[in-house]
Order: structure tokens, then sequence, then C-alpha cells
């Protein structure tokens, strides 16, 4: 059964991308649609080959969390624009089901010249993102009134049908979720592992507390998106910890919560929605956003908060090393002690810590190899770029 339906999981990707700049709002969903309007008359694509070309256009700037720079999607000749399209690039290439369009998005900022060695198909769609792009861009920088042509998207009936409602398969859908996921954490070395560590603690947890197969696939896909708002979030607040963080900083790092629930708000089950937005919340009523207490805390959404701040202990960052053992059982009694978090589920992590940790640590190390494969080949291709080789695939 799957938890995230075609039109929510498009739904949770505008959003999303919507949080990069006000400037921007809509603008990857603009450029699908004006993409939709050359391609559909034409009749040369199936329904689910158009879906898939208008996806990269909807998420042809994804690789701008990456590189946290709005500039270099607003400005057509400014040199970085490289930077987030080799980054989308990658995304789609080992996170997506596209890896076919991926060439797509990375060179929807190059010169025609710079495509010589592409198939005639990738330049005639390279060349139509692009123009749609640069269309829409000069919207949103002018005003221009070309943009008028997109005021109907929304109730476009065949846009709206082959974008939403052209099925997708459920590994799909969960390969869509993790390219999300990829791009929040693989914005920065801290970010790394965070929601695939919580993501896999949770469901740990879940399996040793003999919760349900719906519970447990339930648990993940809020795992997967609890932290989605953090696409919001500025890289240099994202990547502080609460000792550089300022009061005003911190408050902006804690509005990720109401970020998420506004992304995700429609789209999950209610139950799930809690779980991945109630993982700041304290038994005591002293958590964040809500202020919620335990009487009001469903069992997963306090099982999502055990995993979250356990997962957190156990993963290096490059400003701090994972805590040894004895100093996370010593946090975690603390917490319980204090009642902050839900002390049978602590008990729970405390006494199969190893059989937990052990399992994280080679999930761990699959997520770190992605990273550096994703760093490294993104630096082979800016030292072609850099010499002028653009035989880059």
């Amino acid at each position: 059964m799957q938890l995230v339906k075609n039109e929510k999981i498009i739904t949770i990707i505008i959003r999303a991308l919507n949080l990069v700049d006000k400037t921007l709002i809509d603008h990857g969903k603009r450029v699908a649609y004006r993409m939709f309007k050359e391609l559909y008359p034409l009749k040369i694509y199936s329904d689910e080959k158009l879906r898939d070309i208008l996806i990269v256009g909807l998420l042809h700037d994804i690789g701008a969390y990456k590189t946290d720079d709005v500039k270099s999607i607003l400005d057509f000749d400014f040199e970085s624009a490289w930077d987030h399209s080799v980054y989308g690039y990658l995304f789609f290439k080992h996170f997506s089901p596209l890896k076919h369009l991926a060439p797509v998005v990375l060179f929807h900022h190059a010169k025609e010249e710079q495509m010589k060695n592409l198939s005639d198909e990738l330049k005639k769609l390279i060349l139509l993102l692009k123009q749609a792009d640069h269309d829409d861009i000069n919207f949103c920088i002018c005003g221009d009134l070309a943009c008028l042509d997109c005021a109907g998207m929304d109730s476009d009936v065949d846009f709206v049908r082959i974008l939403r409602h052209t099925d997708f398969s459920e590994e799909h859908i969960d390969a869509y979720l993790h390219m999300i996921v990829f791009s929040i954490d693989f914005r920065s070395p801290q970010t790394m592992l965070h929601t695939f560590a919580a993501a896999h603690v949770a469901v740990e947890l879940a399996k040793i507390a003999g919760l349900s197969d719906g519970q447990i696939k339930g648990l993940e896909t809020a795992a997967k998106l609890h932290d989605i708002g953090k696409m919001g979030m500025p890289l240099n607040i994202l990547e502080g910890t609460s000792s550089t963080l300022s009061n005003s900083d911190m408050e902006i790092m804690k509005s990720h919560v109401a970020l998420s629930e506004e992304i995700l708000t429609g789209c999950l089950r209610d139950d799930i929605l809690n779980i991945a937005i109630n993982h700041h919340e304290k038994l005591n009523g002293e958590g964040y956003m809500k202020k919620l207490d335990g009487s009001q805390l469903a069992y997963l959404d306090r099982l999502m908060a055990v995993a979250d701040t356990f997962s957190a202990m156990c993963v290096s960052r490059s400003y701090q090393k994972a805590l040894s053992k004895e100093r996370i059982l010593e946090i975690l009694d603390k917490i319980k002690n204090q009642v902050l978090l839900d002390g049978s589920l602590i008990d729970l992590a405390i006494n199969n810590f190893d059989e937990i940790t052990q399992s994280l640590e080679i999930r761990a190390q699959s997520v770190i190899e992605a990273y550096e494969v994703i760093a490294e080949e993104s630096r082979r291709i800016h030292e072609k770029i850099l010499a002028g080789d653009f035989n880059i695939l």
C-alpha cells in the first residue's frame, strides 16, 4: 500500500522547492508547464515519458539546496550556475528513476556549443528546459508578462493529469523521497547522515518493540520526511551548533518544524504527519513547536523523538565526534529521569544499544560512500568544465 500517493509526492516536491527563495515560488512548476505546452501538442511522448520530462523541469534546480546559492539560479551568465546544475545532475543520476534524463539538468545553463557530444534528443530537451527556465526567470526578476501563459496551469486538465495522476510505482515514489532526503542531508558534512540515521534507529526500535509491518512503514516514511523543513534553513544556521548559534538563529532553526508541517499537511495521513512534526516535543510540554505534553503524544511520536535524539549522539560530524557509549547511556538516563522522553523507549534503546549502533554503522557507511561518490564526481566534472572539456558524461 502506498502511503504517499502520486499527486501527493508532487505536492511535497513543489512545496519543498518553494522554500529556496520567495522570488522563485512555483518556479519549477511553471518551467514544467512551459515545457508541457511545447511538447504535449506534438503527441510524440507517452504520458509516462512526458511525465518524466516534466519532473525534470519541476526539479531542475534541486541542486541549489546543496550550493545554497540562489543567485546562480537567477543569473544565467553567472559562472557558478554550473554548481547547482552539477549537483542536480548527480542527484538525478544516483538517486532518481530518471538517470537517462540527468544530462538535461547538467547542461540546462550551458551554451549550445558545449552540448556537441550529446544526442539530438538530449539537446532538444536541454534547449527546451533552458528556454523555459530563462523565460520564467525573466518573469521572476522583471515581472515579464509572458508568464501569463502559466496562469492557467492548475486548471489545465491535461497538465494536471500527466504530472500528478500518471501512476508511479511504489519503488519510484521511494526513489523520489530518497532524492529529497539526500538533497537535505548532503547540503554539508554536518547534515550528511542525520535523516538516514534517525530513520534507521526509528525502524530498529520499532522492530524490537514488535510493531506491525504497517506501523513500521508509516514510521519510516515519517522519519524520512521529519526534517524536510530544513530545505528552508540558511546553510550557516543548518551547520551551526547550540553553542555557536545566537538565540535568534536558534529560533530560525526551530522553525524547520513549522516548515515541515507546511510542506506535509494534506500529503500524509494525520498520524504519520504527527510522527514527522512532533519529534522535538517533550513529555513535560516544554519542547517545540506546539508545546505538547505526554498525554498528547502517540506512541510512534514518542518513538521518533527517542530515535532522533539517540541517532544524533551516535553520528560524527565535522565539529563533533560521535559520543562514547558510556556518555550516550549517561545522557539517555538523564533524559529519562527528567521525564523528557518516553522512559520505556529509552530503556529499549539502552538495552539494545549494541545491536542498534552496529547496524547503524553498517547503514551509515553506505551513505558515507554515496556522499563521497557525489563529492568526487562533482570535483571531476568541475575540473573538466574549468579545462573547457564538456565531454563529461
